[in-house]
This record gives structure tokens, sequence and C-alpha cells, in this order.
């Protein structure tokens, strides 16, 4: 498995997205790959690990929901920070575990915001063996993620 603390997954159907956040995260050094379903990345998840996953919800076939499953129950040592990108409605975002992602990135959104929020968590997450409830108690007084937690 490849480790690398500055390494994120971006997992979105939509392929503008896509290339949005992984040219915006490469700029600011980190290694980015992007899956275009659930299924591609489930299998990046079994070759690489992650400091960060931004992963959008509702992709057909395999969607987010069921990555966050693979993701609880794939031995990860540790597993990744991770943040969802949806635009889904209110009940789809109720149907969360709170316990499995750590901030939630509506859309449309900044891209220069989320890749300064996926920098500092990629740090935390590279000098630190805290879990991933550790790494959110650290960010969680940033305005970042404050702001990518209000829902309307």
């Amino acid at each position: 498995m490849t480790v690398g603390p500055k390494r994120v997954l971006v997992v979105d159907d939509d392929s503008v997205i896509r290339e949005i956040l992984s040219s915006v995260l490469q700029r600011h050094d980190l290694t980015v790959d992007a899956a275009a379903d659930g299924a591609a990345a489930v299998a990046l998840l079994r070759e690489n690990a992650y400091a960060v996953v931004l992963l959008d919800l509702m992709m057909p076939g395999v969607d987010g929901f069921s990555v966050l499953d693979h993701l609880a129950g794939a031995d990860l040592g540790s597993p990744p920070v991770v943040l969802v990108i949806t635009a889904a409605d209110r009940s789809a975002l109720d149907r969360l575990d709170a316990q499995r992602i750590h901030g939630i990135v509506r859309k449309p959104f900044d891209p220069e915001e989320i890749a300064r929020l996926v920098v500092a968590c990629a740090e935390i997450k590279g000098r630190s063996p805290f879990g991933p409830m550790a790494i959110a108690t650290m960010i969680a007084g940033s305005p970042f993620l404050a702001l990518l937690n209000r829902l309307p």
C-alpha cells in the first residue's frame, strides 16, 4: 500500500468538479488521485493510504454511502479525514453517520477554501498519530470547518 501523508482522494461523478479540485489541490503540493465513481474509489482505497478523502454522496452505481461503508469495514490503520461534497437534500444528509465523516462541503463551493482545509487536515494527519476524531477536534475551531458544516 502506497502511503503518503499528503495524498488526497477526490471522488465525484462530475468530471468538472474532479478537475477543479484536483487542480487546486495539486497547486497546494498535494498528491491527488481522482475517482469518477464509488467502485473506482474503493479500488484506490485498497491500493493507497489517504490523509483526506473528498467524497461525493450521490453517484450512480456505487455511491458515497457505500464508500463510507467500505471505509468503516476496512482495516486502514489510520483512517483518512472524510469530507463529504454534496448538493444532496436534507434527507440524504440525515443518513450520514457523524462518526464516519468530519465535515460537509455544500455544492457550489469555493475551491481555494476547500484546498486550505484539506491542506490543514493533511498536515495534521501527517504530523501525529491521532485518530480522525482527534483531527476533527483540532480543526473544529477553524473558520473553514465551521463554514463547511453550516447547512441551509
